[in-house]
């Protein structure tokens, strides 16, 4: 394929699942000799995401803070997207996806493709640009809600950089004061209530109370508005079974030497993943109090065609998530299986390498098409779903001239 100059919108700056899609896919395509160049709002405090990226030796261009009003962040990425040069815009998620169709992609001037990697479909996308969703199972609903061009390109896992061995698991479990006789369970999430990805780590804390045995520990590793809460569930389960069985310590911003130090890894969507390509065990987190141990059988295409994510009953018990530790736990053999099973499923079908081929043939397809001014009918559509709001015409033709 012909070197692309793509201008890449993330959604934020945090280090959550598609933002570290975001990143590695584009320094796989600048390493196959296109000029990514990487775009976000600024934030209030630490942005982590933009040394991950440095690592990579990929910049990310920050732009204003986070009460810098749209139509200002809109007017500087159409200013990057001028000096780059850029050939097409790739927005992540919704924030990006709307800067990016009212900004440099306005009027269809700039190629704009969305990626939204969430496991409910939203309806303030717009829909008269390419779509790609990392869920099978949104496929039709993305149809159903007006979008006329939608792919399914699954999340990558950078299975190079992500495997067994090329960290020390065994330094990480000694600075936590995990012995070589225990078994450690490890969750790396951002603690939001989105997702219910709080939810699941709590739900957690309570199985390994409910489990209360000597030998199991368990670290959650991430930050975000839940963090304190889990925080205090961690030191009343600490409290009530006399020892620190359950350590919260925070993000880290490799959480690579975690994954590697654990006997099971819990958790969804692309941490799920990542545990599995590090060769363990992995129990799936999901909504309404959802759990099961990833492995061969029934479960393993629906995990997959919603991410590594399910719908549970709404039953909160520890219970059964105990029972489904207490199985891995008690078998090493079992593990060791499931550990081997899982890393050869995720490299073949969600490998860094898949997945970045499948956008360029996007990328391809979308720039081989001529060059059609957008209607200003169809905007008017888009700006009415994006906005949840009824115009009359005037009064949307006066916005749609502000953003």
């Amino acid at each position: 394929m012909r070197p692309v100059r793509v201008l890449v919108h993330l959604n934020n700056l945090a280090l959550g699942g598609a933002q570290l899609n975001a990143v590695d896919i584009a320094r796989t395509l600048r390493d196959r000799g296109h000029d990514p160049v990487l775009f976000a709002q600024g934030v209030d405090g630490p942005a982590p995401l933009v040394e991950v990226a440095a690592g990579h030796g990929l910049e990310v261009v920050v732009a204003g803070g986070p009460q810098t009003p749209h139509g200002e962040i809109r007017r500087r990425l159409g200013s990057l997207a001028a000096e780059h040069g850029s050939q097409l815009l790739h927005a992540w998620e919704v924030r990006a996806a709307r800067n990016s169709y009212f900004g440099p992609g306005r009027y269809g001037r700039l190629p704009v493709i969305t990626t939204f990697y969430g496991i409910r479909m939203l309806r303030g996308l717009p829909r008269h640009q390419p779509l790609v969703l990392g869920l099978g199972a949104l496929m039709g609903e993305g149809k159903a809600f007006g979008h006329q061009d939608v792919s399914l390109i699954e999340p990558p896992v950078n299975t190079a950089t992500d495997a067994p061995g090329l960290v020390d698991g065994a330094a990480f479990r000694r600075e936590h004061g995990i012995g070589d006789d225990e078994l450690l369970l490890v969750i790396v999430t951002r603690l939001v209530p989105a997702l219910e990805k709080d939810a699941g780590a709590e739900l957690t804390v309570d199985a390994v109370r409910h489990l209360d045995d000597p030998r199991v520990r368990l670290v959650v590793v991430g930050a975000g508005p839940s963090l304190e809460p889990l925080r205090t569930r961690a030191a009343a389960a600490n409290t009530a079974l006399g020892r620190q069985a359950v350590l919260v310590p925070g993000q880290l911003a490799d959480p690579r030497p975690a994954y590697q130090a654990a006997d099971v890894v819990l958790g969804m969507g692309g941490s799920a993943l990542r545990g599995l390509a590090f060769g363990k065990p992995v129990v799936v987190h999901g909504a309404a109090g959802y759990t099961a141990v990833h492995e061969p059988g029934p479960l393993v295409e629906p995990h997959a065609s919603r991410c590594m994510y399910g719908f549970g009953n709404g039953s909160r018990e520890p219970g059964s998530l105990a029972g489904q530790l207490r199985g891995l736990l008690d078998d090493p053999g079992r593990r060791a299986e499931l550990g081997a099973w899982g890393r050869d499923w995720v490299v073949g079908r969600f490998s860094l390498e898949c997945v970045t081929t499948a956008f360029e043939e996007l990328y391809a397809r979308v720039l081989d098409r001529p060059a059609r001014p957008a209607r200003a009918g169809r905007w008017l559509r888009d700006l009415e779903q994006m906005t949840r709001y009824e115009f009359t015409k005037p009064a949307a033709l006066r916005l749609l001239g502000r953003l």
